[in-house]
């Protein structure tokens, strides 16, 4: 369950952390035996005066000390863990750093490689050096961002040290059509081959169809979501081992309620599950991939 864990709600106030939400949402995760990847992001208005990631040295060190109390607590030997014994630990493992950092919304400007690489560095650093064995995810890289996947990935790669600060590429899967999936792997993976990175697993950090919000690429109808879903998920079955795909996570689960007086758009429209709880066809679409012990894939051509 991939949540966003954002600094500005758990510290509001300097030195004032606040983790019972997190906590409640980690502990009926792991009751039903489901592991949580936290995307690790904002920044609260005491560290930073613009959106984004902070960018004076002061914030940078607080940013620090967030990042490692978020690992001591959630993550292997976590005192969240210690306080609750009798609950089975599902210890975060897995730690996103931002995202969507290839435009400006959440990198808060203009987007930089080479910022991103600077931060990415830092907080890795963070990360493992709280926990050895935790494992670093990059930031969600969407490809048709205000900076192209294909510019601003190898642009990261020509930062030094770049590819030895995160153990997981991620990207998103939006696109029109499932088939899409196929040239956002090829542009991911040619960057990883001309660095000799293809070790490294990929994830789909996400990936939807929306049913709503108004005319555009990624709406269609409510069957035609768990179509896009069904062909999605086979041709990543026929082709993970070749695209060495780690994981698929689908946003989001449920759709979101329309405000009052706001504008819609389509993702507000593309979980598996409609507002008032009832399942769409995707929902069914989703579960059967989770229940079938070997899914029958189709033949298909997973590209070069």
């Amino acid at each position: 369950w991939r949540v966003t864990m954002s600094w500005t709600d758990i510290e509001p106030h300097r030195g004032q952390r606040l983790w019972s939400g997190y906590d409640q949402l980690v502990q009926r995760l792991a009751s039903r035996n489901v592991q949580a990847i936290f995307t690790l992001t904002a920044c609260p208005r005491w560290a930073c005066d613009h959106g984004g990631p902070p960018r004076s040295e002061t914030g940078r060190s607080a940013w620090v000390d967030f990042v490692r109390a978020a690992v001591r607590r959630y993550g292997v030997d976590g005192t969240l863990w210690r306080e609750h014994p009798l609950l089975r630990a599902k210890p975060v493992t897995h730690w996103q750093v931002l995202n969507e950092v290839n435009g400006p919304d959440q990198w808060g400007g203009p987007p930089s490689a080479r910022g991103y690489a600077h931060f990415l560095k830092l907080t890795a650093s963070a990360i493992r050096g709280t926990d050895p064995n935790a494992k670093v995810v990059l930031a969600g890289l969407g490809e048709k961002m205000p900076v192209w996947l294909r510019d601003y990935l190898p642009a990261l790669y020509r930062q030094p040290g770049f590819a030895a600060d995160f153990d997981v590429m991620a990207v998103e899967g939006y696109a029109p059509r499932p088939r899409d999936l196929r040239r956002i792997f090829r542009t991911t993976r040619r960057s990883m081959r001309r660095h000799g990175d293809l070790g490294k697993p990929v994830w789909i950090t996400e990936m939807s169809w929306a049913t709503g919000g108004g005319t555009h690429p990624f709406v269609t109808s409510e069957r035609g979501q768990a179509r896009r879903l069904r062909d999605a998920y086979n041709l990543l079955l026929a082709c993970r081992r070749r695209w060495n795909v780690g994981r698929v996570y689908w946003f989001s689960h449920r759709d979101q309620r329309v405000p009052a007086g706001s504008g819609d758009y389509w993702g507000n429209h593309n979980g598996l599950i409609a507002v008032d709880g009832r399942w769409k066809p995707a929902m069914r679409a989703f579960l059967s991939f989770l229940r079938a012990r070997a899914p029958r894939v189709r033949a298909t051509s997973c590209g070069r």
